[in-house]
């Protein structure tokens, strides 16, 4: 549920492509959401801490993924949150969804769009 920037939602399992790649996330189950696909900085409030991250709404072409995901990489997190409710603050768009012709591209991409995320919120 989208409300005003803001997502509630409980988080599911994905399917471990995040964590493969270096960048672990949180996936999110959504039903209807008004959102444009891209990047986004968020702030997600969990049950032990709130924390900031980069969140991606879209497809996930690279790994034959169709349907969009939901799914946030936290900064400065380890654990798991599995079946616990979050809230997540959407706090700027930081670029559109892109297709990757290579894994390497795409772990590029991610680490890029941490440090523009931190560079966002402010983390050193």
């Amino acid at each position: 549920m989208l409300t005003n920037k803001t997502i509630t939602s409980q988080v599911i399992r994905g399917m471990g492509k995040g964590n493969a790649l270096g960048f672990p996330t949180i996936n999110l189950a959504y039903g209807k959401l008004e959102l444009p696909f891209g990047v986004y900085a968020a702030k997600v409030y969990t049950q032990t801490g709130v924390f900031f991250g980069v969140l991606h709404f879209g497809p996930i072409s690279i790994f034959g993924i169709l349907k969009p995901s939901l799914e946030v990489h936290l900064l400065d997190f380890e654990g798991d949150l599995y079946g616990q409710k979050v809230r997540v603050e959407i706090l700027k768009k930081i670029r559109k969804t892109k297709d990757f012709s290579t894994v390497e591209s795409l772990k590029k991409q991610l680490a890029d769009d941490v440090k523009k995320i931190k560079m966002v919120v402010k983390i050193p």
